[in-house]
């Protein structure tokens, strides 16, 4: 092997450009002696330590890491760990890598990632929206415009997932859920969460030893609804409503405006409670429905006398035959409550045309978005309709305890977010009265 003896420092460009030759070859650093970048003749690039062993009188050559997985500046603290404990006569090569690479959030991660996700086709299909906000805030790899964009602003914050795991502390943290915040109040609780996930992993396969910087943050953490730009108030829900009803009336719109005011009028979750409801879930007689599979689980929950008028007007059209929310019991939407009208249809994916496999409604974004205008109400997202379901019960007076049944919540703590919001609301509007008098 003809190996090269001159001294460079080294940089990333530098050894990203080192070519492949027809034999390996070396280029020593100039930094720390000893310290080797190997180039081998398939063009791949490892770090090689050369030392002289002198409890053993010889000199030993030991791979401490392939390049880019291990960086420049990691090599050299490693070398000179090695090299330090070299001249006590030891070799503790594996104990100072253990030192020199503590291992980042970002690599626990990508190792929690592949136990938990990629193990087996089911664990990938049930966990595959968690997997990808995960990726989308902890990774920064999304394509929505507006997580790019925090992304850029608060870059220095994000860049948690680089970190080593002894440098993160509860400040990180904290200002890490007020940069996802800014966006969504949820999300930021739930990636917080899953640092602690992370952390507490860490610490169960041995790379952590410390306190949990996530783990008393809970009550810290910003309530599902915050503020009051969550919920409709009065006034703009029954705008919401009209404007609803108004739409309704046609034909191509019909499905869609009964759903969104289906999850107005019963504080069901829409995408996962309410718009792939089926006939048999609903029991007007004892004025409830069974839900078969939610977020907490199995629910019978009562539902309001206006939802029920407004099942059984959903009801009429199905037995008049409506084409629009009934079709015959061969067709496969027979049963859902918001069929599909593209189910079957040719639509354009990323490989080419195929046909629509969903059988009861989703999207409803666009539709969502021109009744929000014909309201003239301001823009939320389509989760702003239970939040209003909700604070409206609690300005009505209705019960906690029967609020808590109707949204589902295990714990009664959850729903007391509803009670403080309209406290909250009360307050400003108290503090209005009172500036408005005279001094």
């Amino acid at each position: 092997m003809r190996e090269t003896q001159v001294r460079i420092k080294y940089t990333e460009a530098m050894i990203k450009k080192l070519p492949k030759k027809n034999q390996k070859y070396y280029v020593l650093d100039s930094e720390v002696i000893g310290l080797r970048i190997y180039v081998q003749i398939t063009g791949e690039k490892s770090f090689y330590l050369q030392r002289y062993l002198k409890e053993f009188r010889y000199s030993k050559k030991t791979k401490i890491g392939d390049w880019p997985e291990m960086s420049i500046t990691a090599a050299r603290k490693l070398a000179a760990l090695v090299k330090a404990d070299n001249v006590r006569g030891k070799d503790p090569l594996i104990a100072a890598a253990k030192r020199a690479e503590e291992k980042t959030v970002g690599d626990v991660l990508q190792e929690y990632i592949s136990k938990k996700y990629d193990t087996n086709i089911a664990a990938r299909t049930k966990h595959k929206a968690e997997k990808s906000g995960v990726n989308a805030w902890l990774l920064g790899q999304s394509n929505d415009a507006k997580i790019i964009a925090i992304w850029k602003k608060h870059r220095e914050v994000l860049n948690i997932v680089f970190m080593q795991l002894s440098k993160v502390n509860t400040e990180h943290v904290l200002e890490y859920h007020a940069a996802i915040a800014i966006k969504s109040n949820y999300t930021a609780n739930r990636m917080v969460f899953f640092i602690r996930k992370l952390f507490n992993y860490a610490k169960v396969k041995g790379y952590y030893s410390g306190e949990n910087p996530a783990a008393k943050l809970k009550k810290q953490l910003v309530a599902e609804i915050q503020d009051h730009h969550d919920y409709y108030n009065t006034i703009n829900m029954n705008k919401l409503i009209a404007a609803a009803l108004k739409l309704s009336k046609q034909h191509d719109k019909r499905t869609g405006c009964y759903a969104i005011l289906a999850s107005l009028f019963c504080g069901g979750r829409p995408q996962s409670e309410v718009f792939n409801l089926t006939t048999d879930q609903i029991d007007l007689e004892n004025k409830c429905i069974h839900y078969k599979k939610t977020k907490t689980g199995q629910w019978t929950r009562p539902i309001t006398p206006r939802m029920v008028e407004h099942l059984e007007l959903i009801m009429k059209h199905r037995s008049n035959g409506d084409p629009v929310l009934y079709y015959p019991q061969e067709d496969l939407r027979h049963d859902y409550l918001f069929p599909n009208s593209n189910y079957g249809l040719l639509r354009r994916g990323k490989r080419g045309l195929k046909p629509c496999k969903l059988r009861h409604l989703k999207d409803v974004r666009k539709l969502y978005a021109e009744i929000k205008k014909v309201a003239g109400v301001e823009d939320r997202d389509v989760k702003a309709l239970r939040h209003t379901f909700a604070v409206f019960c609690v300005s009505q007076g209705i019960s906690l305890r029967v609020i808590q049944k109707y949204l589902g919540h295990k714990s009664i703590q959850t729903t007391e977010i509803y009670a403080a919001v309209t406290d909250d609301f009360v307050k400003a509007e108290s503090d209005k009265v009172t500036a408005g008098y005279a001094a």
